[in-house]
């Protein structure tokens, strides 16, 4: 991670912190950081399930892309930037959501 620019992103209820990289997604960090988050497709943007609420920091969201507007729409929820895909969120600052189910893996 040397030299890499990181962004926290806090996961509420848990109270996970993330250091989500520029280049990757928090649904992708999480899973680096070794992390358990709610998927079925396992971070293609296609189930929703990993859908996050943006509680702060939306305006270091990077805008919603088309794939990512699809699965907004079909979870029935506005376009507003507030409810994301964390598969699909980059981020460029501090970011506060909220996502159950968040949790550190077992090892076994």
């Amino acid at each position: 991670m040397d030299g890499e620019v990181s962004h926290r992103v806090a996961v509420r209820p848990s109270g996970v912190e993330l250091d989500v990289l520029d280049d990757e997604d928090v649904f992708t960090a999480a899973q680096r950081l070794g992390y358990r988050w709610p998927t079925l497709c396992g971070g293609k943007g296609t189930c929703r399930t990993c859908f996050v609420q943006v509680e702060e920091g939306a305006e270091n969201c990077l805008p919603v892309g088309p794939l990512e507007r699809e699965g907004i729409e079909a979870l029935r929820r506005p376009v507003d930037g507030l409810t994301r895909l964390a598969c699909r969120l980059r981020v460029q600052g501090p970011v506060t959501v909220t996502k159950r189910g968040v949790r550190r893996r077992v090892q076994e």
